[in-house]
Order: C-alpha cells, then structure tokens, then sequence
C-alpha cells in the first residue's frame, strides 16, 4: 500500500485528451507523444489504479477507445497488437465480471487465437515476445505480435510466432483447451529443463536451413511472473483476484468493471490513419514500446 500510494501517474495524463502518455523520455525531459488510448490494453490496470488513487478523474476510463467486432457471435474489442497480454494481463488481479464487456472481450480474443491457430495449422497463442533473431551480442529481439483480426496495427502476414505464456493467460479463460495447446507446444521443444520457453518461430525466413521451427530459448521474468499469477488463480482459487479486490480503495471504484457489452455491433473501419504491415518477409522487427 505504501508503494501504491507513493507513486503519482498524474504528470503522465493529458488533460486535454483525458489519456496517458506512453511515457516519458528522461534525457529529453519530454513526456512521449503517443498515448495508451485503448480499453483492451494492458494499461487498463494503470488507468484503474490512477483512478481509484485519485490521480486522475474518473472521465479517463470513458475516453479509452472500444473499437468493436464479434469473434462469431461473441462481441469483442480490438487491441493496439492483437497480443493476448494486452486483453488478459489486468485479468490477473482484476476481477472482471463474468458477462461484462472486459469479461466477454477477453474471451473473444482467446477464440479469435484459436481460430488464427487453426487457419496457419500451428498451436494457438502469439503474445508480445522474443523471436528467432539475434542481435550483435547475440541476445535474442522482441517485437509485439499479435493476431490480425484483433489488431489495428498488424503483425507482417509471414511473421508466425507462438508464445506458450500466452497459453498460460488463456488457462484463466479457457483451461482445458489452453492446457491441451501447451501439450501441442511441447511436442515442437518447447519445453525444457527450467519450463517453457519464451517462443517458438516457424517465420520461414528465419529458419536456418530446411528446419520448420526454431525454439526461442530464452526467458523473460515478466512472462514467467504472468505464468505464476495466472496458474495461481486457476490453482488457488482466484487468490491474487481476491487478494487485489480486498482492498477497499480497489472495492469504491468496482462499478467501472461492470461495463455491459453492446447488443448489436457493427463493424467499421478505425478513422485513424494506420501503419500498415511490412510487405517484405524479411523486414526486421523492432520492440514497440
């Protein structure tokens, strides 16, 4: 709590917008000039947290974007990436109501991977994570891959990464199914001595030789965490949920989670101008954020 309290998102927010800046860029003394402008974004829990604080006013959640499609007949939300941490990473502490917009739009984006999955004939799951690409130093890159249909920027169309934390999310969701995709994933390496890798890569481009895939053997801590946090709620009976909902300052703002999903969407275009995919398989990917 002390923690909590001690930290002070206010000079990230703009109140002109009513959004957050991505960050701010200390060598330059210059807050970013992009913004997290989106409700299915990992920084959801940031804009509850400031909210509930009082660093900003309730407004913000209201000016955060719902861009909307349907995932057969279930509504969901669009995401900067497409990538599973930005609809489930809040989900590990916040508890989203069952039939709420948040609720129902992270369900539709763990179909959509799957749906993704079944189309490029390969395990389900892309997230944000390390792909078969070294730098001089020969530490592995990382980019923001995501699935196209949820995505308004999107991955290239021959970049095909599979991140088995991904899965691990999903198991808040859809247990069974991510589970069996895990076992699918273990089968191509993925699993080693220490647990799962970061990723496996079938981009074609990047494959040394004749090979199909290249195993990512790297580790980050923060996907690890994720792992934890999210198998523990399946184990443990939402426990870091319950633990984070206690809170009464988390309890007064409990309403904003409570969003219902629209009867009817229809799609359409975002009226922002877009970058749109690299065209060439070989482009190199760079980290985002």
């Amino acid at each position: 709590e002390q923690l909590c309290m001690a930290m002070d998102f206010g000079f990230l927010y703009s109140s002109k917008r009513h959004l957050f800046h991505i960050g701010f860029r200390v060598h330059e003394q210059a807050l970013d000039e992009s913004y997290y402008d989106l409700l299915s974004s990992e920084a959801r829990l940031t804009s509850y947290l400031a909210i509930a604080k009082g660093d900003v006013p309730r407004r913000h959640w209201q000016a955060l974007g719902r861009n909307f499609l349907t995932v057969g007949i279930t509504p969901g939300l669009k995401s900067w990436s497409g990538s599973m941490f930005e609809y489930l990473m809040p989900a590990l502490v916040m508890v989203e109501p069952e039939h709420g917009l948040l609720h129902v739009s992270g369900l539709a984006a763990v179909m959509e991977q799957q749906a993704y999955g079944r189309e490029q004939q390969l395990a389900w799951g892309i997230s944000e994570s390390a792909y078969f690409g070294q730098d001089h130093t020969l530490a592995y890159q990382y980019s923001p891959f995501g699935v196209p249909r949820l995505a308004l920027r999107r991955t290239p169309p021959g970049d095909r990464v599979v991140a088995p934390y991904a899965s691990v999310l999903a198991c808040m969701r859809m247990p069974h199914e991510a589970i069996a995709n895990l076992r699918q994933l273990e089968l191509t390496g993925a699993r080693g001595e220490y647990g799962f890798v970061d990723a496996v890569d079938f981009t074609v481009s990047r494959q040394p030789g004749e090979q199909a895939l290249s195993v990512v053997n790297t580790f980050m801590a923060h996907h690890q965490g994720m792992s934890l946090v999210a198998l523990c709620n399946v184990l443990c009976k939402e426990a870091p949920r319950r633990w984070f909902s206690s809170a009464p300052l988390i309890q007064a703002h409990g309403s904003l989670l409570h969003e219902r999903t629209p009867r009817q969407i229809i799609e359409s275009a975002d009226p922002r101008t877009l970058p749109g995919p690299e065209v060439s398989a070989d482009a190199v990917l760079y980290h985002s954020r």
